[in-house]
């Protein structure tokens, strides 16, 4: 025999403080439900202030609680009866939901990012027991009053796609910017082919878009690791490009396909006479699946232009496979020969709406770059130990595509201590291993491998070292540098030398503008430092490695190496602003009296002119 659940204090204490709001009537009070593991109130929201055209004065509603109330999620989703049927912007889709609940699908987005809320109770969400339940409660009968009105949505807030009901496992990326906008735009064709490779399980990427004769119409430009598979060909696809997003009013994506092929009616497109055409002009027998890719424009924010065009995928299992075994969504295309003029598709049948990305740069990056100078130049990294690998891991995720790794040196397990390697690379070159992990790190990267010296490199490859416009020198090593004086780069690069000194705890950064580095001068501004180094450490101990004739090694942790190579990182913006002006800084760990770290510091920077 179950025991029913009783609320705790701050459950009741929540449920009490709605009832100082005018405007909610409980139907059945907190309930636990066993099933979803959530506290649910039946309940009823109403107002004189909505437009009852829209939307009928009084509705029922389920809100779902968590047990660690205030804590944790609150929704609330519109009742199976005497509620909300459609879709309104700030709402997931409203789906008829599962049987065995009693609520539909659209829960109500309340949270402080809908700014047009905040009329009754402010938009800062708080957290007390008292209030959390009372502050969602007055923002849904003011999200209702919003909706009922057309006013949920404010002209400078952020553009919002419809809510797409997902029903196919896969997912798809594609890369789309201001200027690919322009492109589509421009073109007199509204549909077509479209390649597609796997990035990994489930994962698709557009690879190219295609007229009907297969003639390229766009390339999409990855990285190298995403170009290095060829185009699946078990996977069929096709593209079609609409006027606006595909919805029914308010905002609602199409459930079915009868509802798409009505949307795209009214926008002058007849969806099933294009896809009477792909299937004359192409075989798709024995494929997998067929991927419809739906285009529409979109915008950053609602009172601007349209700016980039977004790709909702649509999967149709065993596409244009009229066999009555076939399994899945079927188009039941009739025999072209005897009819040409109709295609029978089972309107009522739902769409398998994909999970869709706009993966291009600027779209991945937003949640940080570096500034565009640097992130668009052609860097040359010399030396991938720990302090080259971990700079360049900090630039390819920063945003820069283009990228080269020159060492000659191969991976040994005492670098793993502090290296970006892993124990599948012991043994192998650390150039080529570490320009495959960093091209994984970005579906932008180009990062290529240059196995060998400077030197060497520089006398079989100048013709693809010329390219790159940045030289960033992280082996710290006089042979290096001095080749870097004494050979002249084929036209005028920026120079960076980035070292370490002992323990890790100084930073030692120098740039020169020109056709060679200036070792020179570098030693002249470095040496009274490593001088004062090596007398404060001339006594200590070097960790050593290995039996027999061995030298000792560079002591500093991993976390020494990050720390630095982040802070050089910083300081690339800093040499990106002095217009190639010649640049030395020394950064420095800060310690307590005690000894404990406590931050990093600039102890000396010097600019000179050219």
């Amino acid at each position: 025999m179950s025991v029913k659940r009783i609320p705790n204090e701050r459950l009741l204490k929540g449920r009490r403080a709605t009832e100082f709001i005018d405007g909610i009537e409980i139907i059945n009070d907190l309930e636990w439900k066993e099933s979803i593991n959530r506290w649910v109130i039946h309940c009823s929201l109403y107002s004189d202030e909505i437009e009852t055209a829209v939307i009928p004065r009084e509705t029922e509603w389920y809100i779902l609680l968590d047990d660690n109330y205030p804590k944790g999620d609150i929704h609330f989703f519109p009742s199976k009866s005497n509620s909300l049927t459609h879709t309104f912007p700030h709402q997931m889709y409203n789906g008829e939901g599962k049987k065995e609940h009693p609520w539909r699908r659209g829960f109500l987005c309340l949270d402080a990012n809908v700014s047009t809320l905040g009329k009754l109770v402010p938009n800062q969400e708080p957290f007390d027991e008292e209030e959390r339940l009372y502050w969602y409660v007055t923002r849904a009968i003011e999200w209702l009053i919003a909706a009922s009105t057309n006013t949920l949505t404010s002209e400078n807030e952020p553009f919002e796609l419809v809510d797409f009901p997902k029903a196919s496992p896969l997912k798809v990326g594609f890369s789309e910017t201001v200027q690919t906008f322009k492109f589509w735009n421009s073109l007199d064709i509204k549909f077509g082919l479209v390649t597609f490779s796997i990035l990994n399980n489930g994962v698709l990427l557009v690879r190219k878009y295609q007229k009907l004769n297969g003639t390229c119409v766009r390339r999409v430009n990855w990285g190298n690791y995403p170009t290095q598979y060829e185009p699946v060909k078990k996977i069929s696809g096709s593209w079609v490009i609409l006027k606006e997003i595909p919805h029914i009013k308010p905002w609602q994506a199409p459930f079915t396909w009868g509802e798409l092929t009505n949307i795209c009616r009214n926008q002058g497109v007849e969806l099933l006479d294009i896809l009477r055409k792909i299937k004359k002009s192409h075989n798709f027998k024995n494929k997998l699946a067929h991927i419809i890719l739906i285009g529409f424009p979109i915008k950053d924010k609602l009172n601007e232009d349209y700016s980039e065009i977004f790709w909702k995928g649509v999967e149709i299992s065993n596409s244009f496979d009229n066999s009555s075994n076939s399994k899945g969504t079927k188009l039941n295309i009739s025999n072209m020969t005897k009819n040409k003029h109709r295609i029978n598709i089972n309107g009522q049948e739902q769409i398998k709406w994909m999970d869709s990305f706009n993966w291009s740069k600027k779209s991945v990056m937003s949640r940080g770059m570096l500034p565009k100078p640097i992130n668009e130049s052609k860097i040359l990294i010399i030396g991938a130990g720990a302090l080259g690998s971990s700079i360049g891991e900090l630039l390819t995720r920063a945003g820069v595509e283009k990228l080269g790794i020159v060492d000659f040196d191969k991976l040994e397990m005492g670098n793993l201590t502090r290296h970006n390697l892993l124990l599948t690379e012991v043994g192998k070159s650390k150039a080529k291993e570490l320009a495959e992990r960093l091209n994984k790190t970005s579906v932008h990267g180009k990062v290529t491998a240059y196995s060998g010296t400077i030197k060497n490199n520089v006398e079989k490859n100048i013709d693809e070292l010329i390219k790159y416009n940045l030289i960033l020198d992280c082996t710290g090593e006089d042979e290096v540098l001095e080749y870097l004086q004494q050979n002249s780069w084929p036209k005028k690069a920026q120079f960076i030398s980035i070292s370490l000194g002992f323990g890790g705890e100084r930073l030692f950064i120098f740039s020169n503008y020109g056709f060679s580095f200036q070792y020179n001068f570098f030693r002249s501004l470095v040496d009274p430092w490593l001088l004062e180094e090596r007398a404060k450490f001339e006594e200590v101990q070097l960790p050593r490695e290995g039996l027999g004739c061995w030298h000792p090694l560079f002591p500093a942790r991993i976390d020494d190496i990050w720390i630095m190579a982040a802070t050089a990182i910083k300081t690339l913006e800093k040499i990106n602003k002095e217009e190639h002006r010649t640049l030395f800084k020394v950064h420095e760990y800060e310690k307590s009296m005690e000894g404990s770290f406590e931050g990093i510091k600039l102890v000396n920077e010097e600019v000179y002119d050219e």
